[in-house]
């Protein structure tokens, strides 16, 4: 799996620690936000050969060094509806969960125009926030 915007890693740290996957990457712009991706790898024992972290914009080092054939799910979340449509929208053949900080209505929309089927959607109320999960998905072969 990508992690887009994994910040401090801690959603693919879960994953791993909990069986939910075997292999992951975790993206995110700033090098600041890798090394603490690093630090907490180290906390909880996990190698980066099984979660690697990666300064990239979006899924531009997956792409560049091949690695893309081998995602099979792709996770964005906390940032904003136009940001994420603009990184996933090659994202044909992978599972999406897609959490935008403002405007879900404005990522449903894109999703559904530009030919993603929408799987699920669940809502999360939390500290007085609400936090719209959508699952989608694109059929056809990996091409992003």
């Amino acid at each position: 799996m990508a992690d887009i915007g994994s910040d401090h890693g801690y959603l693919p740290i879960w994953l791993y620690l909990n069986g939910k996957i075997k292999r992951a990457y975790a993206l995110d712009m700033s090098e600041k936000c890798v090394e603490r991706c690093r630090l907490n790898l180290k906390k909880y024992n996990i190698s980066e050969d099984v979660i690697t972290p990666v300064v990239s914009n979006g899924t531009e080092w997956l792409e560049a060094n091949g690695v893309m054939p081998q995602i099979t799910d792709i996770t964005v979340a906390g940032l904003g509806s136009k940001s994420i449509s603009e990184i996933i929208k090659n994202a044909g053949g992978v599972n999406l969960a897609l959490q935008t900080n403002c405007k879900a209505g404005a990522l449903r929309e894109f999703l559904l125009e530009n030919g993603f089927t929408v799987l699920g959607e669940t809502v999360i109320e939390r500290k007085k926030r609400t936090y719209t999960i959508i699952n989608a998905k694109k059929e056809g072969e990996k091409n992003i």
